[in-house]
């Protein structure tokens, strides 16, 4: 097997797990909250249910973003905003 092909299944191996987990996850919490847990132990460690904050902006919030964003624009096509440039690996991977 070259690098090429070990990269494809390493990468096909991370997308499956990363899904298997969030279902796993998404049980664990289901259970945890069923039974009124916000923390266990097990043999494997210590889960625990932490709240996350999403927040919701007012639309000034929403049109100050959009003229930042559109002011990062204009600075990267006049020049005045600078970049570094490093090399990245993309990995586009073929239907089978």
């Amino acid at each position: 097997m070259n690098k090429y092909e070990e990269y494809a299944i390493i990468d096909s191996k991370i997308k499956e797990l990363t899904e298997q987990k969030s279902k796993v996850n998404a049980d664990i919490v289901a259970e945890m909250a069923e039974k009124g847990e916000e923390k266990t132990e097990t043999a494997v460690g210590k889960f625990s249910i932490s709240q996350l904050k999403t927040w919701t902006y007012t639309p000034r919030v929403a049109e100050l973003n959009e003229e930042f964003k559109a002011q990062k624009a204009t600075e990267e096509s006049t020049g005045e905003a600078t970049f570094v440039e490093k090399p990245s690996l993309r990995f586009t991977k073929n239907n089978l």
